[in-house]
């Protein structure tokens, strides 16, 4: 539940203010005064007015995706899966989960970015949600061949003792790389480079690591 406090003059000035501020209807607010202060013979007088975003979150997710789907024609079932604070919506599009998905997984990408800024509005960020979307299990499938890959290029540079670099690969999909292989004691990885021309490196360990941009993150991190 998210919630605001306005110190203002009148209770419909709060409800402009809450408004912008959450960008939600004013319908999904409530509003409640919780001090008056009183100026010199009534004059300066102001309220202080709670205003409390009640809704579900994970709901408003559901439905913001429906909303995606309806604008561009697409029928699809959404499957909605909670575990504590982590959230999950699996999209089954048929023959538009391609489309949803897009080169290099950016219309997924773009798609779990939005929706989760939708879902986290209606939270404080003490109860902020991990949203995860997916298509057609494309991303589970995506994370499994992506470990399978940097355990078979780690295997590779452990033998032959030469780096490799991998390109065409999201921020997302190198995290999964990254994370694999961060526990292997003979290979290392790093990335060099801006998006769009970020690239992974996997190198032995006992390997000098080439020099990076000042504006590039550490090691095993993007």
């Amino acid at each position: 539940m998210n919630r605001k406090t306005y110190e203002v003059k009148t209770v419909e000035e709060a409800k402009q203010l809450a408004v912008a501020d959450f960008g939600v209807k004013e319908s999904e607010l409530t509003f409640t005064i919780i001090n008056e202060k009183k100026g010199f013979l009534g004059i300066g007088s102001k309220i202080e007015v709670e205003a409390v975003l009640d809704a579900d979150g994970i709901t408003r997710g559901k439905e913001y995706i429906h909303m995606i789907l309806s604008n561009n024609n697409i029928q699809g079932f959404i499957e909605k899966r909670v575990r504590g604070d982590n959230v999950e919506f699996n999209i089954d599009a048929g023959d538009f989960n391609g489309y949803l998905i897009g080169k290099n997984s950016r219309n997924l990408i773009a798609l779990q970015i939005l929706v989760s800024a939708v879902v986290n509005k209606y939270y404080s960020e003490g109860e902020a949600k991990t949203v995860m979307v997916d298509v057609g299990g494309y991303r589970k499938r995506r994370e499994k061949n992506l470990e399978n890959m940097a355990v078979d290029f780690g295997k590779q540079v452990s033998r032959s003792k030469q780096k490799i670099q991998l390109d065409y690969l999201n921020a997302y999909e190198r995290k999964i790389i990254h994370n694999k292989l961060s526990s292997w004691k003979d290979v290392r990885t790093y990335s060099v480079g801006e998006e769009p021309n970020r690239f992974l490196i996997i190198e032995p360990r006992n390997t000098p690591k080439e020099a990076k941009p000042k504006t590039s993150e550490t090691k095993n991190q993007e």
